[in-house]
Order: structure tokens, then C-alpha cells, then sequence
């Protein structure tokens, strides 16, 4: 993860999302514009949590700085 996520990490007026692959996107709530780069830092973000279609509703898998994978309800 490029940077600490979190609402203090942002700029004014920025916001965030995920998608369903862990893949974090920010939104400039001023121009309603979206980019997949962190505005601060100019990287990717990844949440490190990724919702898949082979588990259970509302179950999604996360992993370890160290790649190991573990499920959250």
C-alpha cells in the first residue's frame, strides 16, 4: 500500500473506494473525477482484502504483508 489509508491521508475534498478485487480508487468530490492513484503519493493502492465469488455472502478473503491469506465475515 502506498500510504497509511484513511481519511486523514487524503486531501481536502478527496475520497476513496474499493472494488471487489482489493483495488482502492479516489474520488475528487470537487470535479466528481476518480483516479486509481493515490492523490498524496502518486502510487496504487491496494486494501489487501479481496471479496471472491466461491465464498460464502458477506465472507471476503485478506492477506498478510507476507502473503499468507485469511477470510473475514
Amino acid at each position: 500500500m502506498a500510504a497509511p489509508l484513511g481519511r486523514d491521508t487524503l486531501p481536502d475534498h478527496w475520497s476513496y473506494g474499493v472494488c471487489k478485487d482489493g483495488r482502492v480508487f479516489f474520488i475528487n468530490d470537487e470535479t466528481h473525477s476518480t483516479t486509481w492513484l493515490h492523490p498524496r503519493t502518486g502510487e496504487p493502492v491496494n486494501s489487501g482484502h479481496m471479496i471472491r465469488s466461491d465464498l460464502p455472502r458477506g465472507w471476503e478473503e485478506g492477506f498478510t504483508e507476507e502473503g499468507a491469506s485469511y477470510f473475514i465475515e
